[in-house]
């Protein structure tokens, strides 16, 4: 087997598969749905794309982490916070130059916004909102790698003991926003999200390790329990989304939301491993799927920069409906769709992708330039 066969082989392209669909499920939720519903009447897109993504990244989680977690820490320091708070003092100086320019977005843009609001917030200056998922995500893997090694020593690293204790850790994050002062910004919004996600990553890591060899149910009886399941959920209760992000909006309860997350990251579970076999064009989902960071990172950035495209448009022919384009400077989250059709949404998803993957590789690329001309030179 050649090296380009073998890596082919050891690539586990159900996974790139499901990485690409749940990328495309978060952008497109900032969006219209992208004019798309992929099913969303019965898989609510905020009752499970947050935890899905968890929920891959525990899936990918190896266990020789546990004897070197420093080490491990510090590699997910250089690929998850590194970038994300760089990238939030771009932001943060291109949403400076735009308040001086009539964009009337954000709030003051100082110190607070640049270096504290990324771990406590991560929203505030829209362009890089998605980065809100790094730092949660971050603390995830501190705490489960830290646990498992403590654990390991004393000879009690059970995959299902840690679920159960994570689980306890989320639910109790669910309860105090739930009866307690919702949490708007700080500390502790930080470490709810952090507790909600523990137990999506290690479900994660409980499926690869434990349950995927025993997911061999048949498609129709699969899905048939899955959808009868999804069913009942919707007859008795009224809105199964929730927000991550915020901590908000956990009405039906403790358990539910890890319910629906466990039905939506099912059922996207079993399409994936059914589309696989029969998707010819590899390297397109690949491409996605390797680059889901910038994408989380920089879509919004990329609607943005496609809102811009249509305003230069109006700009230059006079194209468009002239009291539009008020709402341009005035807020963040209205979309130019021509004659109103949602539809179009799919344009502004399509720029998030490719703005997104192209300063991902501009950023590799300038990586590799620094490393090669002035690092490497000096060694």
């Amino acid at each position: 087997m050649s090296n380009k066969q073998k890596s082919n082989a050891e690539v586990n392209f159900q996974f790139k598969l499901l990485s690409a669909v749940g990328i495309f499920i978060i952008v497109a939720g900032h969006c219209y749905k992208g004019g798309f519903s992929l099913l969303s009447n019965w898989f609510p897109n905020y009752s499970y794309n947050i935890a899905l993504f968890v929920f891959i990244s525990g899936y990918f989680y190896n266990e020789k982490h546990d004897n070197k977690p420093f080490a491990y820490i510090f590699k997910r320091t250089k690929r998850l916070l590194f970038p994300a708070y760089i990238w939030n003092l771009v932001y943060g100086a291109l949403a400076w130059i735009l308040q001086q320019n009539g964009f009337e977005y954000w709030n003051k843009i100082d110190a607070y916004s640049l270096f504290i609001m990324p771990f406590v917030d991560g929203e505030e200056l829209h362009f890089n909102l998605g980065s809100w998922f790094v730092y949660p995500l971050f603390l995830v893997c501190v705490i489960n790698v830290v646990l498992r090694r403590l654990l390991k020593i004393r000879n009690w690293n059970n995959d299902y003991f840690l679920l159960a204790v994570y689980l306890c850790g989320g639910m109790a994050a669910i309860y105090c926003v739930i009866y307690y002062q919702p949490i708007n910004h700080g500390v502790m919004k930080l470490l709810f999200r952090t507790l909600f996600m523990l137990p999506m990553y290690q479900l994660g890591r409980l499926y690869r390790t434990k349950l995927e060899q025993y997911d061999t149910l048949k498609n129709p009886i699969y899905f048939g329990i899955l959808f009868v399941v999804q069913l009942i959920l919707v007859t008795f209760f009224h809105n199964l989304e929730y927000f991550p992000s915020s901590m908000t909006s956990f009405n039906n309860g403790l358990i539910l939301p890890y319910v629906t997350a466990v039905t939506g990251i099912a059922f996207w579970l079993r399409v994936s491993r059914i589309l696989a076999p029969a998707v010819s064009d590899r390297r397109f989902v690949c491409l996605i799927a390797d680059n889901t960071y910038h994408i989380m990172i920089h879509h919004m950035f990329g609607f943005w920069c496609v809102k811009m495209f249509f305003y230069v448009l109006y700009e230059v022919f006079g194209w468009f409906d002239e009291a539009l384009w008020t709402q341009m400077f005035q807020n963040f989250w209205w979309y130019y769709l021509p004659k109103g059709i949602t539809e179009y949404a799919i344009v502004y998803v399509a720029g998030g992708f490719v703005v997104s993957i192209l300063i991902g590789k501009l950023s590799s690329s300038t990586k590799i330039f620094f490393y090669n001309r002035i690092i490497k030179r000096k060694v």
